[in-house]
């Protein structure tokens, strides 16, 4: 689409009484050439009513030349929200006629094209896409998409139009984006083949941007609205104050819109008068300016400041504060008032009666400060917000000292003008400190101004109003100051002060109940962080270049904190050249924190704990240096997004994961040696893209980590010290673990004794269920990754899984694969060695694989139990032509399987397989529908039956078998088994199998028959091949 620049083509048009208006048609700059021209068009409207009627012919027109692109500018800017809302909710009855469907998007509060289209499915009442929405948006949380840069959803869309294409439709739009939007995409059907019309705007919560028109579509038809010379055009303002109003009593914010209307005004008139030459920070003290001034009424009332913060965030301040050329519509507003004015002339009579709000200034480049001589304020009995940019006054007795209900006050870049015939009386100060104690908002930047606060020991309170000290490269102390001696100091800021203020006892904010934020930026001298506990209410703490502090934490703060910053890497050279001493930072136990951000350069940082935190984001994408980090606690952690993406100096673009559970402990190394422990419980599987770091991350890669996915572990992440990196389990403590019950049918055997036997037999000793140093525990509330998990989840997944030596897996009750086949690739698990799986009721195939290259080469022993619904442990290959090069299961000794009901088989038997060369011990226990436990692919029991020895299977290592109540068991293998060195067989209960595994013939010479324990019945009906074939009952001893 088509985006235009600069300034204008200018169509004018005579009103009535020779008034001139200048209609904006998308500006194009000289050279540049339209591909159409704008077709502009103008109404006359008095207000938002006959604004509606005035527009509603252009919409109802369905002539082929109509546009079916409308876009609305209101009058020049103002009033566009409130009509489009009109047509929206109280349409003419000629529109309704019209259109069948008038669909209402409203996104003037702007996040992301997918808040977009969910914002359409969800006024269409489309319960499953906005579902679907929500979910692809949990998706990219783990997978740290951007929430400003996530894309509409294809599938959604395509429902959206299928619904939409059976009426004729209407869409109104309020675009609070930065630029054009492309609704086709999000599902609207596109306007140029079916019955839709479009109406939108960019205006609405006083966006008064002139430069945002240009980027408005060519093919678009472009109307304004005009007014008549004697109309009320402030009223147009009242429309947009109106819809701003709205907003925030849908969000629970009242506000009235009179009340809202006048803060528009306050805004625009100061705006309009400061000539870009006053710096009203209107994103950090807008708020004030109202609370101060007495338009949003309630004085000390926390709930009028907290309205005023949101009426705040509902305006675009952005245009504002950067000076942005606004609309036309500024210039013709009423904005004289004789309350609030702005002066940027060095010359002033004086200050009126009626002001409420005065800026003074002259311009910023000025080299030289005005003098501000003290008559100019004697009759400003109701000056309640005052700015003074650049002068000169005497800082000991300021001549605005006879303003009584002076609340907010500001000094930029002002100078103390003491004279030396100041009488004695007023060297003291008192006069200051006098105003400072009416205060509720006080501003110092680039100006010293000490004022002379009584000894501490003379009164511990100096002010009972003041809410907010915001002090930047500045200071209002002569040598310390103790800011506990400000009880409602709810907002304090001291950036880059020009002295130090602590005090020797660091007890500065000691019962400082009411702060909610600490701001110290640029306070490089400071040590030692006083002690924050006794500030119960501290929301936000903010320590961007404070390089001297030596830790942060953990005694020093309140469980209240929510914010925490630390940035060192300032632009300031003097500050870069400084040593960043810092050694560890500890936020553990404070429980409401959500946001962490640490930035720059920390080359003594160690470690690093926020255990038992709410933190969301944990970004280190900007720590370049943080070579001697030892140890990492995030343990107990709620909502936990990591950004791990500094690797010794390289910094990639991967974003911040999110899980609702986390616990990540990490140590680097002890006194004897270098190593990296890490402990990790975590709620989702996605979690593990955001841990990438502790495997790739050259300067923490662990040698040992343990990770525990459940979303009830009270694994609080302690365990990965090296001396606890793990327990030992026996195999008769496992089988005690899986909870099995006793054979129903046979009681000369239990599975303890079985048990018994296995944990003598070397293939299982106890030391092979020791975790080992790479080690998974998946638990409950453990469900699949789907297909629909993003690339780099599935990657970190397979990754990991890759990695992992040793894997429990228990009592997940919607897990239905430990490795689907769509995460995993090729090679699946080859650093597994043992592995644990039970109590998954929905666990359909424990691993599925392709077996196109090496699987699971070294796993040793895997156990099943409980598995109530699997039909399979490892899947068939899709392509059972595999090369016989890439050898699977060279190290499987031991499957143990118990209580798997509808289990139909174990493992598919291929050309690559070499199982059958090292199994050692094969134990199955109450598999009900197990038939035949190995099935052999066609190719493969082809070439068994022409290539292999007598036509037979060689399970070379084969020594035990332990099968009980399989009723339906036929074959132990597809092809038939030959094991010279079977030793012993327990068989209960397998009245379906005919046939055991041929053995060494010599048997029978030296003396040493397969023992085997089963039922006499079922002995004698066993079938034979013959003595050449090793199969014969003489080798064999039943019992």
């Amino acid at each position: 689409m088509a985006t235009l620049r600069a300034m204008m083509v200018v169509t004018t048009i005579t009103l009535r009484g020779g008034t001139a208006l200048e209609a904006p048609c998308g500006r194009q700059e000289l050279g540049e050439r339209r591909q159409q021209p704008c077709e502009t068009r103008w109404i006359w409207a008095v207000d938002v009513k006959t604004a509606v009627q005035q527009i509603s012919p252009y919409l109802e027109d369905t002539s082929n030349d109509a546009p079916q692109f409308i876009y609305f500018e209101g009058w020049l800017g103002l009033g566009a929200s409130a009509v489009l809302r009109a047509i929206a909710e109280q349409p003419p009855p000629s529109l309704r006629e019209k259109f069948d469907r008038i669909i209402h998007i409203d996104c003037s509060m702007w996040k992301s094209r997918r808040a977009l289209q969910r914002v359409i499915a969800d006024e269409l009442k489309l319960t499953q896409q906005v579902v679907a929405i929500d979910a692809q948006d949990e998706e990219d949380d783990f997978s740290g998409v951007d929430l400003g840069s996530r894309e509409e959803f294809g599938d959604v869309a395509r429902v959206i139009a299928r619904y939409l294409v059976q009426y004729r439709c209407l869409v109104v739009f309020h675009n609070g984006s930065d630029g054009m939007v492309d609704l086709t995409s999000c599902g609207i059907p596109p306007p140029e083949i079916f019955n839709t019309k479009v109406l939108w705007t960019f205006r609405g919560r006083l966006r008064l941007n002139a430069e945002i028109i240009e980027k408005v579509e060519n093919s678009h038809r472009y109307i304004y609205a005009t007014y008549y010379p004697h109309s009320n055009r402030n009223a147009y303002l009242a429309d947009d104050a109106r819809e701003i109003a709205l907003h925030m009593n849908k969000l629970g914010h009242g506000v009235t819109p009179k009340i809202a209307t006048e803060c528009c005004l306050y805004l625009l008139s100061l705006n309009n008068q400061g000539k870009k030459m006053i710096d009203y920070n209107w994103a950090t003290h807008a708020s004030c300016y109202w609370v101060c001034d007495g338009i949003i009424g309630g004085g000390q009332d926390n709930q009028t400041w907290e309205v005023a913060h949101a009426l705040q965030q509902h305006i675009r301040l952005e245009d504002y504060s950067s000076n942005a050329q606004l609309m036309a519509s500024v210039d013709m507003l009423d904005l004289s008032s004789k309350q609030w004015i702005s002066i940027t002339e060095s010359y002033f009579k004086e200050v009126p009666p009626e002001a409420t709000t005065l800026f003074y200034g002259s311009k910023k480049s000025s080299p030289q400060a005005v003098s501000l001589p003290s008559d100019k304020f004697h009759k400003a009995d109701q000056l309640r917000v005052l700015k003074l940019c650049g002068c000169t006054f005497s800082f000991s007795s300021p001549p605005f000292h006879c303003c009584r209900n002076l609340r907010f006050l500001g000094l930029d870049r002002c100078m103390d003008g003491l004279q030396h015939g100041e009488e004695e009386e007023e060297k003291t100060g008192e006069r200051a400190v006098e105003i400072f104690q009416r205060l509720w908002v006080l501003d110092v930047c680039h100006t010293d101004w000490p004022l002379a606060f009584p000894p501490e020991t003379e009164e511990q309170v100096v002010a009972t109003d003041i809410r907010e000290v915001h002090i930047t490269n500045g200071r209002i102390w002569t040598s310390n100051f103790a800011w506990r001696r400000l009880p409602n100091l709810h907002k304090l800021q001291v950036v880059e002060p020009t002295n130090p203020w602590e005090t020797e006892r660091r007890d500065e904010f000691m019962a400082m109940v009411n702060l909610e934020l600490l701001d110290l930026s640029g306070n490089s001298t400071i040590q030692v962080l006083p002690s924050l506990s006794g500030a119960t209410s501290l929301k936000t703490l903010i320590l961007d270049g404070c390089v001297g502090l030596e830790h942060v934490g953990p005694r020093q703060l309140p469980p209240s904190l929510e914010s925490f910053s630390l940035n060192t890497a300032g632009e300031d050279e003097d500050l870069k050249k400084k040593n960043v001493e810092i050694s560890y930072i500890s936020l553990a136990g404070c429980v409401r924190l959500a946001n962490f951000i640490l930035r720059g350069s920390l080359p003594n940082l160690e470690e690093l704990d926020l255990s038992h935190t709410a933190i969301k984001i944990l970004d280190l994408g900007e720590v370049v240096q943080v070579k001697n980090l030892q140890r990492l606690f995030l343990m107990g952690c709620g909502q936990l997004c990591i950004d791990t993406r500094a690797r010794g100096g390289e910094v990639d673009n991967r974003k911040p994961a999110w899980s609702r559970d986390c616990s990540l402990m990490v140590y680097r190394q002890d006194e004897v040696k270098e190593y990296c422990h890490a402990s990790v419980a975590v709620a989702d599987m996605r979690f593990l893209q955001s841990l990438e770091f502790l495997w790739t991350w050259a300067r923490i890669r662990c040698d040992k980590w343990n990770l525990c996915l459940s979303s009830t572990s009270d694994d609080d992440g302690r365990g990965c010290h090296k001396e606890k990196m793990g327990s030992h389990y026996s195999t008769g403590q496992l089988a005690a673990a899986l909870s099995l019950p006793k054979s129903l049918t046979y009681h000369d055997i239990s599975i303890e004794q079985i048990s018994a036997k296995i944990d003598i037999s070397s293939s299982s000793s106890s030391a092979q269920f020791l975790p080992l140093d790479l080690h998974m525990d998946i638990g409950e509330g453990i469900s699949d990754v789907t297909d629909k998990s993003s690339t780099r989840a599935r990657d970190a997944i397979r990754t990991v899984m890759d990695s992992v030596e040793s894997l429990h897996v228990h009592d997940s009750s919607s897990i239905t694969s430990v490795a689907p086949e769509h995460t995993f690739g090729t090679y699946i698990m080859n650093g597994l060695k043992w592995c644990c799986v039970e109590r998954c009721p929905k666990l359909d195939t424990v691993f599925a694989t392709n077996y196109y290259w090496e699987c699971f080469s070294n796993l040793e022993i895997f156990w099943a139990a409980h598995l109530l619904m699997a039909r399979s442990i490892w899947s068939r290959p899709r392509n059972p032509r595999l090369d016989a090069n890439d050898l699977s299961f060279t190290q499987l000794r031991a499957i143990h399987l118990h209580f798997c009901p509808r289990l139909r088989y174990v493992l598919p038997m291929a050309s690559n397989n070499t199982l059958s060369k090292v199994l050692e011990t094969l134990h199955i226990h109450c598999c009900g529908d197990l038939k035949q436990v190995f099935f052999v692919e066609q190719e493969f029991l082809e070439k068994i039956a022409a290539r292999h020895e007598k036509g037979m299977l060689g399970f070379s290592n084969l020594k035990s078998l332990y099968l009980y109540e399989l009723p339906n068991l036929q074959q132990i293998c597809e092809a038939k088994m030959f094991a010279p060195k079977l030793e012993t067989i327990y068989i209960r209960g397998c009245w379906s199998l005919r046939h055991l595994p041929a053995t060494d013939s010599r048997r029978l010479e030296d003396g040493r028959p397969v023992a085997v324990d089963c039922e006499k019945d079922w002995w004698d009906k066993l079938e034979w091949d013959g003595m050449k074939s090793g199969h014969h009952p003489s080798l064999f001893q039943p019992r």
